[in-house]
């Protein structure tokens, strides 16, 4: 049984199921990815892959790019990857083992861990599935609540920001209208306090959102994992808001507000951009106004995991914060994260004071949608903040803005892009476009100096580009890539070490190893997509040899070299004539193996009493 949040991550995206792999293999091998995303995008055959417009994210141009050797899709104008479990997973919003068993049906498989008869797997769904029952009886509890006679105040207030019935139901709005209610209710439904604790519905034994009214947050398959609170009698000594703690559910980091109902928009073709806002009700508000593109992260600061989820329904994003300093900071701020997830951003920019909430009762949908239309790039936004700031009313305020404009016109790489906002700036303050583009440049100059060490240290070495054709070569099971003449100690990080194991456990269990499969025995992150989306751009089969030979050379070498290194620095630190002695042979075999031409002579074990102390171990 599982009682923390990773495990329960783990299970909906299928990062757990590496001891099932029997069944998984045998699934896949039944489910052709072509054949099932074929029933969701027109593909067309260019060469041996297969492409269409992404379903993931607006386009014209076809990048999305579908495997079916590999069994696996990957778009290169979003970047998502993934195999047919996931694809289903995306499309029809579904938790990894609810798309399994669709998939299932449709070959007539049945999942074995769904039979009975324990296992771990089988356990941590079960608590999963128990867990969600949970919220969903604390859910009916809290709707049927704001229905009653009881919650007349609260529907009052409601009314009063003008979210009608309507809007009630369809985001599920509840209350709570006492301390103790909801533990006493679930009590009487067989829920323990332990339960009740880790979904972070109590406090003690007292309603955790007690007194408020209640918002259910959902996950995007439309499953509520927590709840938010919000007061509406105007109580001056409690917070206005108060939310769920990470949970085995409920993982605040990657939540986003509202997300499946955008999912839905964008299945049923409706959808063309996400407005982000800071809050709930803000969504709530525009809803009310029969605006449904809406989303909201759990807090002002978006997460990359966030912006990822985001991006992956929509690359077309307006970001629509408070009109105060702190909102438009944050927006700018988002903005920026959303952009390194290939988002195309504009900023809303909302008259002081207000927030979409407050703009949307006042004016209307169409007087906010009416603001959408004219959200502005990052760049136009931010010399508009500059020109808020300082004013163009004195020589003083028009100086202060063209030290701005400079500032902000620094971090514009794309020269012609620059010289046109510089002949905007030089308008606005009086002076010549040609002495803010040397400004901007001399400061450029300046900043790049300051950056060229961190850019340098975030480039790949040259050892871990080799690490992923390695890995690649392995996964698409190129006749010259020998797993045997490999070792699991030359690769640098864990990561690509648990991929290697993966494909080497697979190898022995006689199993088709390929990226499709690498998707639900690993959890994803950077290092993996890096793997899979390795490309060489080599075509002829010699060439292609000869490249892997290479890389598998460097990467023994990478690790032989740091053996050398530590054993030095032993031979340095060593005081006993024998100890010395066996560590400068031990140096001469490595010298030796690194002198080799052929991985397979790369092999060298560490005598047990010299052992590294920095990982470099056999």
């Amino acid at each position: 049984m599982s009682n923390n949040k990773g495990d329960a991550k783990k299970e909906q995206t299928g990062e757990s199921v590496a001891e099932s792999f029997d069944w998984l293999y045998e699934l896949k091998q039944k489910c052709g990815i072509l054949d099932v995303v074929s029933q969701y995008v027109q593909l067309s055959k260019k060469g041996s892959r297969y492409f269409g417009c992404c379903p993931f994210h607006n386009e014209k141009t076809p990048s999305f790019c579908v495997n079916a050797d590999e069994q696996f899709y990957h778009c290169f104008g979003c970047g998502v990857s993934g195999d047919v479990v996931k694809f289903v997973m995306e499309m029809e919003s579904l938790s990894f083992i609810d798309a399994a068993k669709q998939l299932a049906e449709k070959v007539n498989f049945t999942i074995p861990e769904l039979k009975g008869g324990g296992g771990d797997f089988k356990e941590k769904k079960d608590r999963r599935d128990y867990l969600l029952s949970v919220m969903h009886d604390a859910f009916a509890y809290y709707y049927k609540n704001l229905k009653s006679p009881d919650g007349e105040a609260a529907r009052n207030y409601l009314l009063s920001r003008k979210i009608d019935e309507k809007t009630i139901e369809r985001y599920g709005l509840g209350l709570s209208l006492s301390s103790d209610g909801l533990f006493g209710y679930l009590r009487r439904k067989g829920v323990s306090e332990t339960d009740m604790k880790e979904l972070g519905l109590i406090e003690g034994q007292y309603d955790a959102f007690s007194n408020r009214i209640i918002v259910p947050i959902m996950d995007a398959a439309g499953k509520i994992t927590a709840f938010g609170g919000r007061i509406y009698r105007g109580e001056e000594n409690r917070s206005k808001y108060k939310n769920s703690t990470n949970t085995a559910l409920f993982d605040k980091s990657r939540t986003v507000y509202a997300l499946n109902f955008v999912k839905d928009q964008k299945k049923k073709g409706e959808l063309s951009e996400i407005i982000l806002v800071e809050g709930y009700m803000d969504v709530i508000a525009l809803g009310a106004a029969k605006i449904y593109n809406a989303v909201a992260g759990m807090g002002t600061a978006l997460t990359g995991g966030q912006a990822k989820e985001i991006s992956r329904v929509s690359k077309n994003v307006l970001v629509c914060y408070d009109g105060d300093e702190a909102g438009r900071k944050a927006a700018v701020k988002n903005v920026e994260i959303l952009a390194a997830e290939g988002a195309e951003v504009k900023i809303v920019n909302l008259p002081d004071g207000l927030d979409p909430d407050d703009y949307v009762r006042q004016y209307g949908a169409e007087g906010f949608l009416k603001l959408c239309h004219a959200a502005l790039p990052l760049i136009d936004f931010k010399l508009l903040l500059c020109e808020k700031q300082f004013g163009l009313d004195t020589a003083g305020g028009r100086a202060k803005y063209a030290s701005a404009a400079v500032r902000v016109l620094s971090e514009v790489k794309d020269e012609a892009v620059r010289a046109i906002y510089a002949q905007e700036a030089a308008k606005k303050c009086g002076i010549s476009p040609e002495f803010i583009l040397e400004q901007t440049k001399q400061i450029g100059e300046v900043l790049q100096k300051k950056t060229t060490a961190t850019e340098k240290a975030a480039q790949s070495s040259s050892v871990e580009i080799a690490e992923r054709c390695v890995l690649n070569f392995l996964l698409k099971g190129y006749h010259f890539a020998d797993i045997e003449k490999i070792r699991r100690e030359w690769f640098s990080t864990p990561e690509h070490a648990e991929i290697f194991d993966f494909i080497l456990n697979g190898k022995k269990e006689g199993k088709i190893v390929n990226i499709g499969m690498l998707f639900n025995a690993i959890r994803e992150n950077e290092y993996m997509e890096r793997v899979i989306n390795f490309n060489p751009k080599i075509v002829e089969m010699p060439l292609l040899e000869k490249y892997y030979f290479d890389c598998a050379l460097t990467i023994a070498n990478g690790y032989l070299l740091k053996v050398k290194d530590t054993l030095a620095k032993k031979f340095e630190e060593a005081s006993d004539a024998a100890q010395k002695k066996d560590l400068l042979a031990a140096l001469s075999e490595v010298q030796k193996k690194i002198a080799q031409k052929s991985p397979e002579e790369k092999h060298f074990v560490l005598p047990s009493d010299l052992t590294a102390t920095d990982g470099t171990t056999d």
